[in-house]
C-alpha cells in the first residue's frame, strides 16, 4: 500500500463526472491538486503543480486523448502513477487512435470500479508500477486488450460505423476479399458463428458497442 498524501491531477471532459470524481477521491490522504476538462488544460496545469498520480479519462472530446495526456505526464513526471479510467474495453476501440498506454499505467473500465476503494487501490498499483517501469523492471502489462490485432480493431470500428466492405478496403487501402477475410477472423475471435442464420456484421456491431460501453452516437 503507498502511504502519505498523494497529489492527484483529475481529467475529465464531463463537469459533473469532474466533479464528482474529485469530491470523491479528496480526502486525508490524497489532494486533488488540478480537476482539468481537457489534456491543453491539464498540461498547463502540469507547469505549475507537481504530482504523484494522473486520474484521465480515455476520451476527453476534441484535442488529444488521455492516453496522449499520459504519456506526456510521464515525460515530465517519469515516477508519476497514471490511471487511465474509461468506458473502453480496449484504447484501440477509440476512433482512429491506436496508440498504446505507457508502460507502469493502470486501465480501469469505469464498469469494473464498484466503489472508492478499488478506484484507490488502482491509484496505489499506478505508482508501484511506475517505480517499477522507470527502473526498468518488468512488470504486468495493462490488461487493456481485446484479442485482435491493430488492423482488425480498426476494421471492427468501420463495419461498426455501417461502411460496407468496399469502403472499408477502400479506408485501409486493401482489396475487398482482404476486408472479407479479416471479418471473418474478427467474427471466430469474438466467438460469433459464421451460417446464414446469424449476420455477422451486426453481431459484430453489437459486440464493438458492447466493448466500448456505449450505442451507436456515444462516447464512453
Amino acid at each position: 500500500m503507498v502511504r502519505g498524501v498523494l497529489k492527484v491531477m483529475v481529467v475529465e471532459d464531463n463537469s459533473l463526472l469532474r466533479t464528482s470524481l474529485s469530491d470523491a477521491l479528496a480526502g486525508d490522504d490524497i489532494d486533488v491538486v488540478a480537476s482539468c476538462a481537457t489534456a491543453s488544460e491539464a498540461v498547463e496545469e502540469l507547469r505549475r503543480v507537481t504530482i504523484d498520480v494522473l486520474v484521465t479519462d480515455l476520451d476527453l472530446g476534441e484535442g488529444p486523448d488521455g492516453i496522449t495526456l499520459a504519456h506526456v505526464v510521464r515525460r515530465m513526471h517519469p515516477l508519476a502513477g497514471v490511471v487511465i479510467l474509461t468506458g473502453y474495453r480496449d484504447p484501440r476501440l477509440v476512433a482512429g487512435k491506436l496508440t498504446q498506454v505507457p508502460p507502469g499505467s493502470e486501465y480501469v473500465v469505469k464498469e469494473s470500479v464498484s466503489s472508492m476503494q478499488s478506484l484507490r487501490m488502482a491509484i496505489d498499483r499506478s505508482i508501484v508500477r511506475a517505480a517499477r517501469a522507470d527502473a526498468g523492471l518488468p512488470g504486468r502489462s495493462p490488461d487493456t486488450g481485446i484479442d485482435l490485432t491493430d488492423p482488425q480493431v480498426e476494421t471492427m470500428r468501420l463495419v461498426a460505423e455501417g461502411l460496407s466492405n468496399a469502403e472499408i478496403a477502400e479506408r485501409r487501402c486493401v482489396t475487398v476479399g482482404a476486408v472479407e477475410v479479416s471479418i471473418s477472423r474478427i467474427a471466430r475471435a469474438l466467438g460469433i458463428p459464421h451460417d446464414r442464420a446469424h449476420n455477422q456484421r451486426v453481431l459484430i456491431t453489437r459486440e464493438y458497442y458492447r466493448l466500448t460501453g456505449g450505442s451507436p452516437g456515444t462516447r464512453a
